[in-house]
């Protein structure tokens, strides 16, 4: 009966193994970047910007002596961290940004992937 339920155990332990998901990779690097979904048109201007400010730029990524790295203010303040480090702590589904809250719905998540994979455009 042991045995059995040693097997039954390992058996789980090998299903919950396999059916683990790869990790996110980040989109390709900005500099020779390929939109992905070149119809749809989320830019930093028309919608970005206002998700960072709401989010991200209230007490944490505003620049000077702000508690959060970088300044996202600007266009080329968040720029420099896409689409690695943005796209890791904000938009993958293991987000751990904005700090000490809930991740962004998935919904804003995906529009800020597409503006990624879109070689982040301004305008």
């Amino acid at each position: 009966m042991k045995k059995l339920v040693f097997l039954l155990i390992g058996a789980e332990i090998l299903y919950m193994g396999c059916s683990y998901m790869a990790a996110e990779q980040p989109p390709d690097n900005q500099t020779n970047c390929t939109p992905r979904f070149p119809n749809q048109q989320v830019t930093y201007n028309n919608y970005v910007k206002r998700i960072v400010a709401n989010n991200c730029t209230i007490t944490c990524h505003r620049g000077g002596d702000s508690q959060g790295t970088g300044n996202f203010t600007t266009y080329a303040g968040i720029r420099q961290y896409t689409p690695d480090i943005f796209y890791f702590r904000v938009v993958q589904d293991r987000a751990d940004m904005p700090q000490g809250n809930a991740p962004l719905p998935k919904s804003v998540r995906d529009s800020l992937d597409i503006w990624i994979k879109n070689c982040s455009p301004e305008n």
